[in-house]
């Protein structure tokens, strides 16, 4: 068997394309799946016991389906019911709803690190709830779980390739197309995976540059 990549370089803005529809999916997810994991963690952390039971039901429920079980509920399912949506826009919503529920917990274990006393002196110095919130608790809690959410959104970036399985156009979908017309698999998936992996590689980086030359910087 030999390896030939020549056949690929014609399909180069496919796959790159592809790769932007990935990246495009999974920033959407971020940014829809962040307030609402933060909307989670409050009802976990309410006083009121049946929030609190709204949101553990929640947190287990997404956590403990599979990803593509919530996507076949929201693609295929919720049109019985009149609900319609793209395969893009259903791709979406199955990232975010599946990555809030972990993002809950990602925040729940920054916002339990800050130390009781630090809340209490914002008390004392009279700061509203509102700015409590975000200056004292949100932001060290960002802080302390940045790895954690960097992982998050690593692996939110990964299972973007399960969106294929409903026509979403994103790099695996481009990939599997591309097998077909030029039965070099083999080639098509190292390619494929060499962008996932250089993708993933920036994030990390990126956040790595954000924890040592941003974030702490700005705290200290």
């Amino acid at each position: 068997m030999q390896l030939f990549f020549g056949d690929l370089i014609p399909h180069a803005p496919e796959l790159l394309a592809g790769l932007g529809i990935s990246i495009l999916i999974t920033l959407a997810a971020v940014l829809i799946g962040s307030p609402l994991g933060v909307g989670v963690y409050l009802l976990r952390a309410s006083r009121l016991p049946v929030l609190r039971a709204i949101g553990a039901a929640y947190v287990e429920v997404i956590r403990n389906t599979p990803l593509l079980l919530q996507l076949y509920l929201i693609y295929f399912a919720l049109p019985s019911v009149g609900v319609n949506f793209d395969p893009i826009t259903a791709g979406i919503l199955a990232l975010s709803v599946n990555n809030s529920a972990y993002l809950a917990e990602i925040y729940r274990a920054g916002f339990e690190a800050i130390p009781r006393g630090q809340i209490e002196a914002a008390d004392a110095l009279g700061l509203s709830r509102r700015t409590t919130f975000f200056h004292v608790r949100l932001v060290p809690a960002l802080r302390n779980v940045l790895p954690s959410l960097t992982n998050q959104v690593i692996l939110l970036f990964l299972a973007s390739s399960i969106a294929s399985i409903v026509a979403v156009p994103e790099l695996m979908h481009v990939m599997m197309g591309i097998t077909t017309s030029t039965f070099r698999t083999i080639e098509t998936f190292v390619v494929g995976g060499l962008l996932y992996f250089l993708v993933a590689f920036l994030i990390a980086g990126a956040s790595r540059l954000l924890e040592t030359r941003g974030i702490r910087w700005k705290v200290a």
